[in-house]
């Protein structure tokens, strides 16, 4: 069922809304839920994360219809089965990380639509997030890592492939931190004032 304002994933969306934001639309924080506000930007390193066994990437699938929908904003808006997840993974394929979002619906039919990949938390050496943003201009992709607990921001020359419901892209394993921790999944779409958020991790249901 679709939930309404802050949730037990509320934690998790944090991050979702946070990369949004950031991307001028919604940002990704630490995701554990569908939406929050994300970390004050004066706030401490984070803990590292949960390993990953196979230390090659992470998965997980989501229920249809667990959106986090704003107040005033309906679940039948045209458009949002585009972010509503139903798996993502990010996994090593060679030497590169394969990255897969799909969703309930047409991804190209989504409002100002955010899809997001991070490992870890924000601060974290082996953290990243990776933003894949599609505005009116098309597709721009954004990897946000902390060296030395400095955030710096990346633009990548990689276009996102669409396939109805489908999101692909293959990123260079240079271009990021060691794939070794579990990895948090988010989308949204930007209505005006207001996000919609989702989100999936392999460590909490829903």
């Amino acid at each position: 069922m679709i939930r309404a304002g802050r949730t037990a994933r509320s934690t998790r969306a944090a991050r979702v809304a946070v990369a949004v934001a950031i991307a001028g639309t919604v940002v990704l924080g630490g995701l554990v839920g569908c939406s929050s506000d994300g970390p004050d930007e004066g706030s401490s390193p984070a803990t590292t994360g949960t390993l990953v066994p196979s230390s090659t990437g992470d998965m997980c699938t989501d229920p249809t219809g667990d959106l986090d929908l704003p107040t005033g904003v309906s679940a039948d808006t045209p458009g949002l089965s585009g972010v509503d997840l139903v798996r993502a993974a990010a996994t090593v394929d060679g030497d590169q990380l394969a990255v897969s979002f799909t969703t309930a619906g047409p991804i190209d039919a989504a409002p100002a639509a955010t899809y997001v990949v991070a490992q870890g938390e924000p601060l974290g050496a082996y953290s990243f997030e990776l933003r894949m943003v599609h505005g009116s201009d098309g597709w721009t992709t954004t990897l946000i890592t902390w060296p030395g607990a400095k955030e710096q921001r990346d633009r990548l020359p990689i276009n996102p492939s669409v396939d109805g419901a489908q999101l692909s892209a293959r990123v260079p394993l240079s271009s990021l931190p060691p794939i070794a921790l579990a990895m948090v999944f988010g989308t949204s779409a930007t209505l005006g004032d207001a996000t919609v958020i989702d989100d999936c991790s392999s460590l909490a249901a829903g």
